[in-house]
């Protein structure tokens, strides 16, 4: 599957799968409304345990602060929109930006 979006980006456009067919992967972009939902925003979301993590170490929080997680950096985290998982994926850094890179759809 490839990512493509209307030109203007993620944030200015629709963002649709499309199969190698070159077709629309989810039926639901076939659909005469989807010009105007898909332009609808969503909260996307990766949620890591914590171990040990508590209010206080929330309210101490410093800038550049690591905290430890439960999560091996081998697996892949999974990114939701609201309770629906839609993929999974890898944390990467990009100079100084954290980025998630897409590893397979859910």
């Amino acid at each position: 599957m490839v990512a493509g979006s209307d030109g203007r980006g993620v944030a200015g456009g629709a963002l649709s799968i499309v199969a190698a067919s070159g077709k629309p992967a989810f039926p639901m972009e076939e659909h005469a409304a989807w010009p105007m939902i898909s332009r609808l925003p969503a909260m996307l979301a990766v949620n890591i345990p914590l171990c040990r993590f508590k209010v206080c170490d929330l309210l101490n929080l410093k800038c550049g602060q690591t905290i430890e997680s439960a999560w091996a950096v081998t697996e892949d985290v999974p990114l939701k929109v609201g309770a629906l998982q839609i993929c999974l994926g890898e944390f990467e850094v990009i100079e100084q930006n954290m980025a998630l890179r897409l590893t397979r759809s859910a």
